[in-house]
């Protein structure tokens, strides 16, 4: 496909480079499929079945496998080198384009790179990833809203993404977000100088750079879901003006 490239931490594996290596997808195990669904079995001691108990899913495990055509014997062993230190220490951003949606992942290592030398300017290769997220991503957006007007939030992906939001204001009391009649409620005075960040995703709150413990009274966290327009709210005790930028980006299984 001529709009297809995949990367891993900035590095192409897919396309031709100005040294005359030509590199070609041949297939990521694990990519397009979801990862396992887990969870804690909780049988009925008296009863039939077992009781309802929330699902997680377990890490997304990846295999990507390619070729290389170079020109030369030298470019296609300094072409394998690149391939066995890629993302080499984790946290690497694996990349997918032009089959869909972009799409990305933070990966780690699974297992060492295996490259297999056909002829002199041809080798197959196989580099097993693992993300200990399995959630992949896209676009990302960052809206802002006030206290006059809502955060308008959309994204494209299929499953609920988990906004990160700024707030900044002036309130001894407080504040409160608002996202699909749930609310989370902060209690802990706010200055303009310190503005505080709100994970929805993991509930923690940072004011200044700087994790928080306790500060909320309410904590009802609920995700943007996908296709569909949404709002995000806020009002300050005191009735000041207060802004929010809700960060996020389109989330796929």
């Amino acid at each position: 496909m001529d709009n297809e490239l995949v990367t891993l931490d900035g590095y192409p594996l897919t396309g031709i480079t100005r040294d005359g290596v030509w590199k070609r997808l041949g297939s990521i195990e694990g990519w397009w499929d979801s990862p396992p669904p887990r969870r804690q079995r909780a049988d009925r001691t008296n009863g039939d079945g077992s009781f309802r108990t929330p699902i997680e899913y377990g890490n997304r495990l990846i295999t990507y496998e390619g070729r290389i055509i170079s020109k030369n014997h030298d470019y296609l062993h300094q072409t394998a080198g690149i391939l066995t230190a890629l993302g080499h220490r984790g946290n690497t951003k694996f990349l997918v384009q032009g089959h869909g949606p972009t799409q990305w992942a933070m990966v780690d290592p699974r297992d060492s790179v295996k490259t297999s030398f056909e002829t002199d300017t041809y080798l197959n290769f196989q580099i097993p990833l693992e993300a200990i997220d399995p959630f992949k991503y896209g676009e990302s957006y960052a809206v802002p809203g006030n206290t006059v007007d809502a955060a308008s939030l959309f994204h494209r992906g299929t499953v609920p993404a988990w906004p990160v939001v700024t707030v900044s204001a002036s309130s001894s009391s407080g504040y409160t977000l608002t996202l699909n009649g749930r609310q989370v409620v902060v209690t802990r005075a706010i200055a303009s100088s310190s503005p505080h960040e709100i994970d929805f995703r993991t509930g923690i709150l940072r004011v200044g750079g700087s994790v928080v413990r306790g500060g909320l009274s309410t904590a009802n966290f609920a995700p943007v879901n996908p296709g569909m327009a949404q709002n995000m709210s806020i009002s300050t005790g005191t009735g000041s003006y207060g802004s929010i930028t809700v960060r996020y980006s389109d989330t796929y299984i």
